[in-house]
Formats: C-alpha cells, sequence, structure tokens
C-alpha cells in the first residue's frame, strides 16, 4: 500500500467530517467521494483493510449527506412546511 495513495482520501474524509460550515459541508463530502472514487480506481495496491476503511467512509459519508446537505435542501422537518 502506498501512504501517499491512501493519506489524500483519508485527508479529504478527515476534512469532511470536521466541516462545521454547513455550505462548505456538501463540498467537502464530493471531494472526498471524488478522493475515494480515484483511489479505488488506482493501480496502487490496496489492502484488506484500506478497502474496509473505504466501505466505512462512504458509508459515513453517505449519512453525513442525508443528515445534514439533503436535510438542508429539502427545508423543514416539523410538520409545517407552507403550500
Amino acid at each position: 500500500m502506498s501512504d501517499t495513495a491512501s493519506s489524500v482520501w483519508r485527508t479529504a474524509y478527515t476534512s469532511a467530517l470536521l466541516e462545521t460550515d454547513g455550505p462548505k459541508l456538501a463540498i467537502r463530502i464530493a471531494e472526498a467521494s471524488a478522493a475515494i472514487k480515484e483511489r479505488l480506481g488506482s493501480p496502487v495496491e490496496m489492502e484488506k483493510l484500506e478497502h474496509e476503511a473505504i466501505e466505512a467512509a462512504r458509508l459515513r459519508l453517505g449519512n453525513l449527506k442525508a443528515e445534514h446537505v439533503d436535510a438542508a435542501l429539502s427545508g423543514p422537518t416539523d410538520g409545517n412546511t407552507l403550500v
């Protein structure tokens, strides 16, 4: 495994997890997802442990997007939506 290949997606993923600015969060999630996709397409060998970490990161990014980004786009969820 290449530490450089692994560190790119891990850095992007960590940036997404630590982002507190709502509008920037969607960007960080997209960057992390792109870095993961790039790593999965890389010819650099990937060990099982890194592959498992990537799968966990993809799941967490999906949840983070649903919790914060998609929820912000859909508006209030208190049942008082205007028609």
